[in-house]
């Protein structure tokens, strides 16, 4: 997929992936242990229901991904944390991310102020990152903002901050790794 927003000139440096991993269900009912009965009741129940059984399938799915992601070339991955806050309404576990927006920003402010690449691509609908795009662009860097052409919406903050945007069509990429 980054390929398919790269220009014939263009090379990659370093992919920087950023995210927090999920909590597994363990480490969610011991989080709950500490709090009301009530809670534990509701969450148990909904780990019985499709949803919870899905939930715990992103989990496997998600740590997989992450294990396999760091083995791939010119790849760094960069775990925030997630931090509970507890149960939504409808019981699904409610997490913040937090230290991702802090990490992206140090990554981006290191390459730029060292001169390490002159261009930069953000794959981010996150307007937290519009302060990095800011120290790329004012140290001599470009800034890519690759979006889908099926995508309908994209943040005015960071269309107005980044130097170059490319559209491609996700279908057109998929097809295309799917055929070769």
């Amino acid at each position: 997929m980054f390929q398919a927003f790269l220009s014939e000139n263009e090379e990659i440096y370093r992919i920087y992936f950023y995210t927090a991993p999920m909590w597994p269900v363990d480490d969610i009912k011991s989080t709950l242990k500490k709090r009301s009965k009530k809670d534990q009741k509701k969450f148990e129940s909904w780990l019985s229901t499709s949803n919870g059984r899905n939930y715990t399938k992103k989990v496997q799915i998600s740590n997989n991904f992450l294990k396999s992601i760091v083995k791939e070339d010119y790849v760094a991955l960069r775990l925030g944390k997630l931090n509970f806050r507890g149960l939504k309404s409808n019981s699904y576990p409610d997490f913040v991310q937090k230290e991702v927006d802090m990490l992206f920003g140090l990554d981006i402010s290191h390459i730029a102020y060292l001169h390490l690449a002159d261009k930069v691509m953000l794959f981010s609908k996150d307007t937290d990152v519009v302060p990095a795009m800011k120290v790329a662009r004012t140290n001599g860097m470009e800034v890519v903002l690759p979006v889908f052409e099926e995508d309908d919406y994209i943040s005015e903050k960071l269309v107005k901050h980044c130097d170059i945007f490319r559209k491609r069509s996700l279908l057109k990429i998929y097809t295309k790794n799917i055929l070769v």
